[in-house]
């Protein structure tokens, strides 16, 4: 039987199958966390906030921040109602978050509002900066309209890999490889003020942008130097 995303039988199994394979493997890689004490000692405080990522880095912190379970606010997800997205859907949820669907295109703003709804009960949220779909390492303002509806500061992240697979998908997804030296580089976080609209949130979304990929330029190079 040739196994496809179309069938039933696999679309049931991969899920598990990728969830798995990453926890089997990920668990090779020593990992080393880059973040300002403060701002540890802040995200381990219990305080929520509003994590994003570009989409190319979104597998190892799905496993990373299981190794502070218990220490942070449980998370919760925003995911595409696609295809894609419902496959990470279904690896998350396995490994104990929370998924609330939406894109730019399809429920979005529906999702956002589930999103804070979470916040106000004390989860932390996660979003992909640069959506499903692209373009690749552009912000879009999802992540900004979540923070300004529920004053949580915006935490931007970066992988680094000593050894990786980057695939040639439109956001060059990048895979670490087993063995390899991981580090989570956690970027100063960004604050939305509720009056933020127009020229003034615009100015907001660049700025996440360019701390977003100044963590991905640092982490391109953080095992050369």
């Amino acid at each position: 039987m040739k196994l496809r995303w179309e069938n039933s039988w696999w679309r049931r199994r991969a899920p598990a199958l990728a969830r798995r394979l990453v926890q089997g493997y990920l668990h090779t890689c020593p990992v080393e966390l880059e973040i300002n004490p403060a701002l540890k000692d802040f995200l381990l405080s219990g305080q929520p906030v509003l994590y994003t990522i570009w989409h190319c880095h979104l597998l190892f912190p799905l496993f990373y921040v299981r190794h502070y379970s218990g220490q942070l606010p449980p998370l919760v997800l925003m995911a595409s109602p696609s295809r894609d997205g419902e496959f990470i859907a279904e690896v998350a949820r396995g490994l104990g978050f929370t998924v609330c669907f939406g894109s730019r295109r399809k429920g979005g703003v529906q999702a956002l509002h589930h999103l804070a709804d979470y916040y106000r009960q004390g989860y932390s949220c996660g979003l992909i900066a640069d959506g499903s779909r692209g373009p690749a390492r552009v912000a879009q303002k999802g992540p900004l309209y979540l923070a300004r509806i529920t004053g949580a500061p915006i935490v931007p992240l970066a992988v680094a890999a000593s050894h990786k697979k980057t695939f040639q998908s439109w956001d060059r997804f990048v895979l670490p490889l087993p063995f390899s030296r991981l580090a989570l580089l956690v970027g100063e976080p960004i604050t939305v003020p509720p009056e933020a609209r127009g020229a003034a949130l615009e100015v907001l979304r660049q700025e996440l942008e360019d701390r977003l990929n100044g963590l991905f330029h640092r982490a391109q190079d953080y095992f050369s130097a």
